[in-house]
């Protein structure tokens, strides 16, 4: 486990920067701050890194040709800001894991939330990118098209 105060700091470090550039709401710093300070110190600073991998990762898809993206945004009614809800859906089950590992010590836990986190950051990259695309979505299981 890493230490308390440290793990605070960092993301603390981490949400003011995601604020000021935008890539948080309020609700989404708040959420992001409890998340991101249980993960690093419940899970320890290997949980952290891969926390903040895939938040820098996907804030900077979130960024990339914003502009072309605007009009599948407002669709969505959500824009490359993440609020609460996008903060929990992505690391929520993250932050059960950092408290199982904590309670009952085990490598899995570490893998669990590789898995997790993998996961969260393939269905955000796969949004990010898909916008762009110029033909509509396709199911994966049958091919068929999907109205958006």
């Amino acid at each position: 486990m890493a230490n308390f105060i440290g793990a605070l700091l960092a993301s603390l470090a981490i949400v003011v920067v995601a604020l000021w550039r935008g890539s948080l709401s309020r609700s989404g710093g708040a959420a992001a701050l409890v998340v991101g300070t249980l993960i690093m110190w419940l899970g320890g600073w290997a949980w952290g890194l891969v926390l903040g991998i895939f938040f820098v990762s996907s804030s900077a898809l979130s960024h990339f040709k914003e502009t072309e993206k605007r009009a599948a945004a407002e669709k969505f009614e959500k824009g490359h800001r993440r609020d609460v809800g996008q903060v929990l859906a992505n690391g929520g089950l993250g932050t059960l894991l950092a408290i199982g590992s904590a309670l009952f010590p085990s490598p899995a836990w570490f893998f669990l939330y590789i898995g997790v986190m993998a996961t969260v950051t393939a269905d955000t990259w796969a949004t990010e990118i898909g916008t762009l695309s110029k033909s509509p979505p396709r199911l994966i299981t049958t091919g068929a098209r999907v109205d958006v």
